[in-house]
Order: structure tokens, then C-alpha cells, then sequence
């Protein structure tokens, strides 16, 4: 009854003019634990517009055999969007995890996924459930994220398990025999950048786009991941400044302009699809340099006019915005930092 209720509510919302990535700005952040509605009050409070939501932890499908349908994920994804539309905060939909892949947080190259045919059709199917479920409602919807951060095998070859484009196709053709109306976002993949990380804005080049009207593409920005990642596994070793000498390289604001030329290519290649930055960040406790990071990455998505998310919401500590810009120990949630102050600066021009 609950859930029924919610599907009315919100399908009463369908008929008005659909917010997309093609006529919306998004501003917001990403989520992969359990919200509860006063964290999506919370966000819209701040001025964020949109949730990347997605669920490592209790994914909508079973990653064991039988592979069923999690019927408690579903539950609290119906929660989220009735929270969401009532707070006037958009939500994409990001399973994250399917049968076949290894990884709570990623895709990787020698996931079994990428290995036998099988495995996709658990993913199809539970897009065709996805689609089912939701064709009905509004632009609470802001999109259907059907793979993260896809690590593909080597070498790749075209018609195969391996082949990201065919799978792409596939399943956006069972999400239209449901749902036309909601946009697929489509990630690129991983590739390897001059020093030897995974880059994704390399794997933009890649991509070759199904036929379909309501497209976006999505890609992270962790780049040089030295910075962006230290600390987050383990503590020791010197500091990495940023803007600074990273792995070889000059990194600035300028440097992080000029490996976004992938994206300038693909805006020439596929003027009408919308890009979408999913994920960037850097740990919350390096200050000044981390936040210079983070408005650096801003500035220059919204330059190609682009929506993005910030890695993340009330999630993990260590990207956490609300907790100490300088204290890794100090997690205590905080009304103000310079970091959440940098966001909401940002988050206001959602209200213009």
C-alpha cells in the first residue's frame, strides 16, 4: 500500500515538462549509503538539486544465485524518490553493482562480468525491471546510470562479453520497451593515462552511442588520482600539494583544462548528448589545497556546461564536506566548513 501510495503521488507529477540533463543544471552529490529523508532536506536545504544514488551495500539485484530482485533496495529507492520530489531534488538512479562484478565500488577488467554473455542478461533484466517500475514517474527521475566506472578487459574486442557499446546498446533497447521518456546515461570507461591511472575522461574516445533521443554520458574526474586519492587507503608518505609537481606534471587549474580535451571532443562529436561529471573529490582534511582542487574541477565543468556530483554525501568520512577541512581524526558534522561553503556557492546557481 505504502509503495502504491508514493506511485500515485509521484505519477501525478508525469505529465508536467521533464527536467533533464539536456535542459537542467545539476548541482549535487552522490550517495551509496542508506539516506533518511531529513539528509534529502538536508541537501535541498544547501541548494544541491540532484542525488546520484546508489547502492553497493544492498544492491537491487542479488549478487548470488538466484539472482532476485531485492525487494527491500526497491523499497528504500521508492523512498528516496518520494523524499526527493518533495524537496524538488532530482535522482539518478545508479545500481552500482550486478552479478558477475567482484568490486563494492567499481567495475574491474577482470570481473567475470566481461567474460560470458550470461551476466548480462541478469543486468538486462534488471533494467527491464527498473524501467517497469518507474516509466511512470516524473522528472524526479533526472536519469537510469547504467554501469559505474566500467574497467573493460584486454585487448577489447567488438561483438564480445568485453564489448561495452554492445552491451550499452542492448540494454538501452530493453529500457525503451518500458520507459521512453526517462534519460540513460551511459559512463565511459576506464583507461590508463600517461602515469600508469585509471582515467575516464580517456575513455570518452571509446564510446559509440546508441541510436536514442534521451542520451547522457557520464564520466569521474580523480585525475592526478596521486592527489585526489591520498590518504584514503593509507596514511603514510609526504604530502602531495596541489597546485603543485605531481607524478612528472604541472597540476593547475590549466593542467585540469587541458585533460578535459576529451570531453571538448566528444561536445564536437556528440553536440546533442549531454555530459555529466558523476564523481570527483578529494579528502576532506587537506585543506585549502583540496577545496582549490575541488573549485578548480568545478569551474572548469561548468565552463563545457556541464552537470556534475560530488563525491559524496554523508557517505565516507573521508569525502565527507560537513566534517574538519584539516583533521582526518575530527569527524564530528559541523553546520559550516570552507569545504560545504565551496559547494553551496556553487549549489546557489541552481536557484537562478
Amino acid at each position: 500500500m505504502y509503495r502504491i501510495l508514493i506511485l500515485l503521488l509521484l505519477i501525478s507529477f508525469a505529465g508536467q515538462a521533464q527536467s533533464t540533463f539536456e535542459n537542467t543544471t545539476y548541482r549535487g552529490v552522490n550517495c551509496g549509503v542508506t539516506l533518511v529523508e531529513e539528509d534529502v532536506k538536508a541537501l535541498a536545504d544547501l541548494g544541491g538539486n540532484l542525488i546520484r544514488l546508489s547502492f553497493p551495500s544492498n544492491p537491487l539485484m542479488d549478487i548470488e544465485p538466484p539472482y532476485g530482485f531485492n525487494e527491500e533496495a526497491f523499497a528504500y529507492l521508492d523512498s528516496v524518490l518520494y523524499w526527493s520530489e518533495k524537496y524538488g531534488v532530482g535522482v539518478v538512479i545508479d545500481p552500482h553493482r550486478y552479478p558477475g562484478t567482484e568490486h563494492q565500488w567499481t567495475m574491474l577488467g577482470s570481473d567475470p562480468f566481461w567474460q560470458d554473455f550470461a551476466w548480462h542478461e541478469h543486468t538486462i533484466r534488471l533494467w527491464e525491471q527498473i524501467a517497469q517500475r518507474y516509466a511512470e514517474y516524473g522528472d524526479v527521475i533526472a536519469g537510469y546510470d547504467l554501469l559505474n566506472e566500467p574497467g573493460l578487459p584486454k585487448p577489447i574486442e567488438a561483438g564480445s562479453p568485453g564489448d561495452l557499446n554492445l552491451l550499452y546498446a542492448k540494454l538501452t533497447e530493453a529500457i525503451r520497451k518500458y520507459d521512453t521518456q526517462h534519460t540513460i546515461i551511459l559512463a565511459a570507461p576506464r583507461v590508463m593515462n600517461e602515469a600508469g591511472r585509471g582515467s575516464y575522461i580517456r575513455g570518452l574516445p571509446i564510446m559509440e552511442l546508441p541510436n536514442d533521443e534521451h542520451l547522457a554520458v557520464e564520466f569521474h574526474m580523480y585525475e592526478p588520482q596521486a592527489f585526489s586519492h591520498q590518504g584514503v587507503l593509507k596514511q603514510d608518505g609526504d604530502l602531495i600539494e596541489y597546485p603543485g609537481e605531481i607524478e612528472g606534471a604541472r597540476w593547475n587549474k590549466e593542467k585540469i583544462y587541458a585533460v578535459y580535451q576529451p570531453v571538448r571532443d566528444f561536445q564536437k562529436r556528440y553536440p546533442q548528448v549531454p555530459l555529466f561529471l558523476g564523481e570527483f573529490s578529494s579528502p576532506r582534511w587537506l585543506g585549502k589545497m583540496g577545496n582549490q582542487y575541488l573549485e578548480d574541477i568545478i569551474q572548469v565543468t561548468e565552463q563545457h556546461s556541464i552537470s556534475w556530483t560530488y563525491h559524496a554525501f554523508r557517505e565516507a568520512s573521508v569525502w565527507d564536506a560537513e566534517q574538519s577541512n584539516t583533521d582526518a581524526a575530527d569527524t564530528i558534522r559541523q553546520t559550516t566548513t570552507p569545504r560545504l561553503e565551496l559547494l553551496t556557492r556553487f549549489f546557489d546557481q541552481n536557484k537562478e
